[in-house]
């Protein structure tokens, strides 16, 4: 049995699914004898660019339309006759001048040399000699410069079609002189229409989750559909949807809801152990991060606009939509971030599972944490792409220390009553806050900026309430050493012992904060500087 995709490929322009408007018009032009010079059909794989060329090499030489008015006008519209020797010849592969050239393994400019000379020729037994180049992105740019004058003044008749799915890569100068026409991709419900036909016409039994299934990761390509259908047509009809996901390598949506009901959940525990169990399955994980994305992105659909997700069966859709409803829309935003940030880093990981990993779990404390943990060397690194030395590492974030909004009870009250004495005002602290800079900067530099950016906001009892950016600037003015020289500071100016706390201003949580900013206070802090 011949290969599906082959043996149902469109042979005229009524059997092309779902380009109605660009058949519309190539039917129109061939009819009214209005053909252009040439065309350039773009579109993603499998849509149909190198068909319709050939269907419109052969509508242009049918012998039938050319000498039959009926037929021209009435019969077939614009399409060709599919009996007459140049259809069949052009269906066989054999008509002498319908040429086609592969630009991937023809890049160079010789080749369009070579093809430009055999423009020349008039056709051998047609009416137009039709040249099809596809994936002409592919020619290097002498071949394009070659190719262009061509385009401009080509013979009357010779038809350049050129296809590609990377029309962006094609030089301007090309495009111009070319009619565009852009295929789209097919609908997951065309794609299973045309599915379900075929299978009625092969006498071929599946269920019919498995031909959604077969649609859904075609990604709107015909021919990618019939690839898969030739696949799991082997299966036999009582196949069941995990046959099916196994045979195609598809990654099983009951290990997509697991993973995501886990980040939803806040089970960050039982995160490494799910993991560890797909690893010793031998999943593939590049596949796992591709099909979790999609499912985090019907997910996300769902979220904001309660569109269905088109999911297998019922039961699949339901669960996506509680599990959806779990999550705001920003952290499911966040999350699909996370997994597009692991996909990438899969190719440099020593080990499959790391990245899906630190992408879980950091969902997870984003999930169930007001504030994400902190990581200011990660912040200056990625958000600025700079390197920076510092003197000293900051520390650690633990996750006791993630609520930072108020201050710890138990800490300010052991703070204050550590130190006796009558308390300064706020207005007073404010007064001399530059001279405590200033004595400060003496004994160390980097800690003076720190302070001179975190100001006294509150007075508690005898303890100074010092107002800070972000959480590691909180942990460097609580640390016992700097903390002392800042209490020296202010004894020396005040004359009166004075402790301090800070505490994490609202406004300029970890979410709002600009990356300037961040750089900016990070190497004010840590003694750091740039390094191109």
């Amino acid at each position: 049995m011949a290969v599906l995709y082959r043996k149902y490929r469109p042979r005229n322009f009524a059997e092309v699914l779902n380009q109605k408007y660009i058949i519309r018009t190539l039917k129109n032009q061939v009819e009214s004898e209005q053909v252009s010079h040439a065309y350039l059909f773009t579109g993603t794989r499998g849509v149909g660019k190198t068909s319709v060329a050939r269907i419109l090499a052969k509508a242009v030489n049918c012998v039938e339309r050319s000498k039959n008015q009926d037929l021209r006008s009435k019969k077939n519209n614009g399409d060709a006759c599919g009996q007459c020797q140049v259809c069949k010849q052009i269906e066989e592969g054999n008509f002498l001048d319908l040429v086609e050239i592969d630009a991937a393994s023809n890049t160079g400019v010789d080749n369009i040399r070579d093809l430009i000379e055999h423009v020349k020729f008039n056709p051998a037994a047609g009416k137009y000699k039709v040249f099809i180049i596809d994936e002409v992105h592919m020619l290097s740019k002498g071949a394009f410069n070659a190719l262009l004058k061509t385009l401009e003044e080509p013979p009357s008749h010779a038809i350049f079609i050129l296809a590609t799915t990377e029309v962006n890569k094609v030089p301007a100068t090309i495009v111009s002189r070319t009619q565009r026409f852009d295929f789209k991709r097919l609908a997951s419900e065309d794609l299973e229409s045309h599915l379900a036909k075929i299978l009625k016409a092969e006498n071929i039994k599946l269920p019919e989750e498995a031909i959604k299934l077969v649609a859904q990761n075609a990604e709107g390509s015909v021919r990618d559909s019939l690839s898969l259908l030739d696949k799991i047509a082997t299966l036999g009809g009582d196949c069941t949807l995990a046959d099916c996901q196994q045979l195609l390598g598809i990654t099983d949506i009951a290990v997509c809801e697991n993973l995501l009901e886990l980040i939803a959940l806040g089970k960050a525990g039982d995160i490494p152990a799910f993991f560890d169990s797909l690893l010793e399955k031998g999943l593939d994980f590049q596949i796992l991060n591709k099909d979790f994305l999609e499912y985090l992105r019907k997910a996300l659909i769902f979220k904001v606009s309660g569109a269905a997700a088109g999911l297998p069966s019922a039961a699949a859709e339901s669960k996506l939509q509680d599990l959806a409803g779990k999550f705001s829309a920003n952290e499911l935003i966040f999350t699909v971030r996370l997994f597009l940030k692991s996909f990438k880093d899969l190719a440099a990981s020593p080990r499959p599972d790391i990245p899906l990993l630190l992408a879980g779990l950091e969902a997870v404390y984003k999930k169930t944490s007001a504030v994400a943990p902190a990581r200011p060397q990660e912040i200056v690194a990625e958000s600025a792409s700079v390197k920076y030395q510092a003197n000293t590492a900051p520390p650690k974030v633990s996750s006791a220390t993630l609520e930072v909004q108020n201050l710890s009870n138990s800490f300010a009250e052991e703070t204050v009553s550590r130190v006796g004495g009558p308390p300064a005002s706020l207005e007073e602290l404010q007064q001399v806050w530059p001279q405590v800079v200033e004595k400060i900067k003496a004994i160390n530099s980097p800690l003076a900026n720190l302070v001179k950016n975190s100001p006294a906001i509150d007075v508690r009892g005898n303890a100074a309430v010092l107002g800070v950016k972000f959480l590691f600037h909180k942990q460097n003015l609580e640390n016992a050493k700097n903390r002392a020289i800042i209490c020296q500071a202010l004894e020396e100016v005040l004359g009166k012992k004075i402790n301090i706390l800070s505490q994490v201003a609202k406004e300029s949580s970890e979410e709002t904060a600009s990356p300037a900013s961040a750089i900016t206070d990070a190497l004010k802090i840590f003694g750091g500087e740039l390094i191109e």
